[in-house]
């Protein structure tokens, strides 16, 4: 999945569509965390505390471990979290930081409900299993045996498994702008079928939130029941997981537990979603849409643990356990754990030895991530889990957290590697002063002995050796690149990030100090402008003390860096996007322009 293009094609629709998000008026944003809350109880509770000490962990390595994830939010990489620890199924570390709801200055309590987005797939995909296990369908069954939509020369070859393995060759989304684009999840599914793949289905791995969505259409056809109702009766129920909701409604009281939702990056956050507004989603999804605590989720990665069983009772076959959890393609993934490698089963990621062939490695763990900042780790041959929920899209501190975890819980005699001389004169710090990255810092460093690079939306990609053209590129995806500057002298002086048809250079260096907006001169920016094709108005204004677009369809306000010597104001969120004013022989602004990836938009001043 290409983190770079969504986080471009998210912060072009706030600026440019509707994102089906509702409008709301931020407030000041505090900049200290508050004190961790006591624990608020939820409807279920299996699991019981104990020492670390009973249970093998050390107490110090899991204050280390509450420092880091407290040191994250206090330097805003996050706006708040929870942590949970589970040893020999007892809670040995469960916590929560910073913020509920920043704007509204509410701290983040213990059994908080987030959006946990694709973790929702591994739920959806244990329905379609347990339809397996029935004997109702087969892996290897053509999905145009079930849905008609598939049932033509582009789809007809799809398969359940492709489905579940994300070898569909269908697109990451159907999804253009906004969820309301389609009143049902059949709709959204038949849409995926009469589009087709973008490949030959089995023949490579492509992470597809469409896919997921197919698969909760086929349990509504063969189960005959709504999904939301099958995955309540067959999944949450018989689990206990009273905290884990399929739709946000108004009405329930678990709504009022759910934390608002932010985007942006470090230093960057901005609220795009509270329970007090619309709902996010219109309908239960296949690939998204669930809202759980850390607490229930642990349940479900529970039964898995323990292939399939809950109590007296068969959830899921044995044999289904363990073929859903065998690896088969490499998925490509960004991970921190040492010496492993992300796999992808099916509808599980499965950590596998780096240097294993491509669906053969022995898992050491399993788990599932999502995009709104939540991750889930399980050690059935330790019987661990850990598991460490944000509401903070578009950040990866639970990548780095992988490493501390293996460090102060898996490996802890671990020794400090050595950093191989030849790679040091190219650490540290690189930041870029114009262009699309402009104020972002990139950073390199060694892991697991190789360089890397921290990239600014803190996701930590290794590279591969120097090609003879001196490019590092990028082991997740190796269309992107990164060279290095000499002087006379053989220093490094900067970072050229490459990118198709595309070369940026990063001098080395932090951050330089921002200069204030001068407030008296912004003056001539700030009013109304229209946008051609819709109609709307789109605001500029001053906010937090930067010059700032308002859009009718979002809460964030969206702030922008100093212009460069073009006269671009490139937005925080995303520099790939900025504006710039035009004015008329008078110096009055007249309109001013999106530049953004996609083109240049005009929008004329109306007031």
């Amino acid at each position: 999945m290409n983190k770079k293009l969504l986080l471009s094609l998210v912060a072009l629709a706030l600026l440019l569509a509707s994102c089906g998000q509702p409008a709301a008026s931020p407030t000041a944003t505090p900049t200290l965390a508050p004190t961790p809350q006591k624990r608020v109880a939820g409807q279920a509770t299996d699991f019981t505390s104990a020492s670390p000490d009973s249970q093998g962990i050390s107490p110090q390595a899991l204050q280390e471990l509450v420092e880091i994830v407290s040191g994250y939010v206090q330097a805003d990489k996050i706006v708040g979290s929870e942590l949970l620890v589970l040893k020999n199924r007892r809670i040995v570390l469960h916590q929560a930081f910073g913020w509920k709801d920043r704007d509204e200055e509410l701290a983040m309590p213990i059994n908080t409900l987030f959006n946990i987005r694709s973790m929702t797939k591994p739920v959806v995909g244990t329905a379609i299993q347990m339809l397996i296990d029935e004997g109702k369908l087969t892996p290897d069954d053509a999905v145009a045996k079930y849905l008609p939509s598939f049932d033509n020369d582009k789809s007809r070859d799809i398969t359940v498994a492709h489905l579940l393995t994300h070898r569909s060759g269908l697109p990451l989304t159907m999804i253009a702008a906004s969820f309301g684009e389609y009143d049902s999840l059949r709709k959204l599914a038949d849409g995926a079928g009469e589009r087709g793949p973008d490949f030959q289905p089995g023949s490579a791995f492509q992470y597809s939130d469409a896919g997921f969505e197919v698969l909760g259409a086929l349990v509504e056809v063969i189960s005959g029941v709504p999904l939301r109702q099958f995955v309540q009766e067959r999944i949450l129920g018989p689990l206990r997981m009273a905290d884990t909701v399929t739709l946000v409604e108004a009405g329930d009281p678990r709504t009022e537990r759910v934390a608002s939702l932010y985007f942006g990056a470090q230093g960057k956050w901005s609220r795009i979603w509270s329970p007090k507004g619309e709902p996010l989603y219109p309908f239960t999804m296949g690939s998204q849409s669930l809202y759980s605590t850390p607490l229930d989720y642990a349940r479900f990665l529970a039964l898995w643990m323990d292939e399939g069983r809950l109590s007296d009772k068969q959830l899921l076959s044995p044999q289904t356990v363990q073929r859903a959890l065998t690896p088969v393609s490499d998925g490509k993934l960004p991970g921190a754990f040492p010496g492993l490698r992300l796999d992808y089963g099916q509808a599980w990621i499965v950590y596998v030895p780096e240097d294993a062939p491509a669906g053969k490695g022995e898992m050491a763990l399993f788990g599932h991530s999502g995009s709104d900042g939540t991750w889930a780790w399980a050690w059935p041959d330790q019987d661990l889990m850990v598991l460490y929920f944000t509401q903070s899209r578009g950040q990866g501190t639970g990548i780095a957290l992988e490493d501390e975890i293996d460090r102060l819980l898996i490996h802890p005699d671990r020794q400090a590697a050595e950093i191989p001389e030849k790679l040091k004169p190219y650490l540290g710090t690189y930041t870029a002063l114009s262009g699309p990255f402009m104020y972002q810092e990139f950073q390199i460093l060694v892991q697991n002995g190789r360089l890397a690079v921290n990239l600014p939306d803190q996701i930590v990609v290794a590279l591969e050796d120097p090609d003879e053209k001196g490019l590092w590129k990028l082991t997740l995806d190796p269309s992107l690149a990164v060279s290095f500057v000499q002087d006379e002298a053989g220093q490094v002086t900067a970072l050229q990030w490459h990118q198709p048809g595309q070369v940026f250079e990063v001098p080395r260096g932090t951050t330089p100090e921002e200069p204030p907006l001068d407030l008296e001169a912004a003056q001539k920016y700030l009013g109304q402008y229209k946008r051609p094709e819709d109609g709307a108005t789109v605001e500029v204004v001053i906010y937090n003390g930067h010059l700032s677009v308002k859009t009718p369809e979002v809460a964030a306000v969206l702030e922008l860096y100093p212009p460069n010597q073009a006269g671009q104001w490139h937005f925080r969120l995303n520099p790939a996007v900025s504006i710039s004013f035009q004015q008329d022989e008078k110096g009055n602004v007249i309109s001013f322009t999106a530049h953004t990836p996609q083109g240049n938009f005009v929008r004329p001043r109306v007031k």
